[in-house]
């Protein structure tokens, strides 16, 4: 049986893979919210003193988008579409060449649709915003604003605060900035329409029956013991999702 470290290593990672597929969806129904419907950019992530840590590309295409995401820690190169017109995402694992199909909620895509928020908050969840004017972002007008969120999960209420600038061609949000100074931003945008084949999966790649970074389970006879398993609040380290901007007030709970 593995071994409870490799176990909270795939937890870890399975979770890290959740929290991406979920921003990825939020990215997708928002773009379609906005006056441009096809364009590609780099999501920049910066620590607290500007300097750049991780880039992400990202492009949208009527709806569909997807995201390549750098190699991070102990996780390869991956590569997530999500298709809203199909009702399915695919996280793709570039290393191993396979992929995994998920199906996505209709409700849920309604919800969002509506401005809801994304369905990885599991539990209450509150948005307050406060608008604090317009700001040019990389050559475009922006609404400025500071997001409030005050989530309840699994008993315990987390709030973050961070700052959001917003912009009426693409709503997917042009930069975004922690209480503590760390940022992504939304650069090198370009319009126009992007190339089918990136939105499907490649050829030649496997269907996985596990999400990337979880191991197979299947030939398993006993469950493993669940004792020792870390609490939420120490799941995951936020640096592994750097590169990875999370839609304005969407957090990790303990963030």
């Amino acid at each position: 049986m593995q071994d409870m470290y490799g176990m909270r290593t795939a937890f870890r990672k399975a979770l890290i893979v959740s929290c991406l597929a979920v921003t990825v969806l939020w990215w997708a129904v928002a773009a379609r919210a906005g006056s441009v419907s096809d364009y590609a950019g780099d999501m920049v992530s910066l620590d607290a003193a500007g300097k750049v840590e991780t880039t992400s590309r990202l492009f949208f295409s009527g709806g569909k988008a997807r995201v390549e995401i750098p190699a991070q820690e102990d996780m390869g190169p991956m590569v997530i579409i999500v298709r809203p017109d199909r009702k399915v995402q695919w996280m793709i694992d570039v290393k191993a060449r396979t992929y995994f199909e998920q199906s996505l909620d209709e409700k849920a895509l309604a919800a969002m649709n509506r401005g809801g928020a994304p369905a990885m908050t599991m539990g209450e969840h509150v948005v307050k915003e406060e608008p604090l004017g317009s700001e040019k972002v990389n050559g475009y007008d922006t609404r400025k604003k500071r997001v409030t969120s005050t989530s309840k999960v699994m008993g315990k209420t987390y709030t973050t605060v961070s700052t959001v600038w917003t912009a009426d061609e693409f709503d997917v949000p042009l930069r975004e900035r922690g209480e503590t100074g760390e940022t992504e931003e939304f650069r090198n945008i370009k319009v126009g329409a992007q190339p089918a084949a990136l939105f499907e999966v490649p050829t030649g790649y496997t269907r996985s029956k596990n999400m990337p970074g979880m191991p197979d389970m299947s030939g398993m006879s006993d469950m493993p013991d669940m004792s020792g398993m870390p609490d939420m609040k120490d799941m995951p380290d936020m640096k592994a999702l750097e590169g990875m901007g999370m839609p304005p007030g969407m957090k990790m709970p303990g963030q």
